[in-house]
């Protein structure tokens, strides 16, 4: 069950919202900056952090059917649209870059999902994911969006992308200030925000990784390093049994 696209328009329309999206938008601008010259779109809800790029030359949204959407931009041509999770109206390789917020966590298959994503990007696109984290408080709360669906490690992430193909190759976090709507704890949260990144950089409350499609990944199946492989137990062969009773009318 995917949270609801109401739920997330009153999350960003609220003060905390508009916080936490400053604290994530800062970290995309380091990583892709104003997107010049880009085909850019993005998966889940990333309405509110899509509008940063606003030189890319071409920028839309896909939001899974389960959740909704809301006409996006405000002003301009509607560029948000309905997708099927891992069946999405593009065409192969046709994108630079995708952002992907709140659409992992609660995605039903999280394999097939990277899949449909390495199919439209590029040969030298880039995805960024931003996860909620689990050992931050922000998927512990259940007061925000990042408390819904399955939180990740870092660990768990990464063999996620490489299963799917995908090297990571930028690893950062953000939403370190707690998830309460105090007005004194809003405007500390820059501060917050600086402190954890040089202190307690592992206690963030999302996760944010850019990956590259891994061109040369081997197709097939694909063990873990050090994977037990368990190789089915073939019987030995058995002599066939004659038949040595005597017939007693011989």
């Amino acid at each position: 069950m995917r949270t609801d696209i109401l739920d997330f328009h009153e999350f960003y329309a609220s003060p905390l919202g508009v916080t936490a999206r400053l604290a994530v938008v800062s970290r995309l601008a380091e990583v892709w900056g104003d997107g010049k010259g880009l085909e850019i779109a993005g998966f889940g809800y990333a309405d509110p952090y899509l509008e940063i790029f606003s030189a890319a030359s071409r920028r839309f949204t896909l939001a899974p059917g389960g959740q909704g959407i809301i006409r996006w931009p405000a002003d301009g041509a509607n560029a948000a649209c309905l997708a099927a999770e891992q069946e999405w109206p593009l065409p192969d390789a046709c994108l630079d870059r995708l952002l992907i917020v709140h659409g992992l966590e609660e995605a039903p298959a999280p394999h097939r999902l990277m899949r449909e994503v390495w199919r439209v990007l590029k040969d030298s696109g880039r995805v960024i994911i931003v996860a909620s984290h689990r050992r931050g408080l922000w998927s512990v709360i259940d007061t925000t969006p990042f408390a819904a669906g399955r939180p990740y490690l870092k660990r768990r992430l990464d063999v996620l992308l490489r299963e799917a193909m995908f090297r990571p190759r930028y690893w950062d976090t953000a939403l370190f200030f707690p998830p309460f709507r105090s007005k004194l704890l809003l405007k500390a949260a820059r501060t917050w925000e600086r402190a954890g990144a040089r202190v307690w950089p592992a206690l963030g409350g999302v996760l944010m990784v850019e990956a590259e499609k891994d061109m040369l990944a081997p197709v097939g199946l694909v063990r873990p390093a050090g994977a037990r492989v368990r190789r089915p137990t073939i019987a030995a062969p058995q002599p066939a049994r004659r038949n040595l009773a005597r017939n007693r009318y011989s």
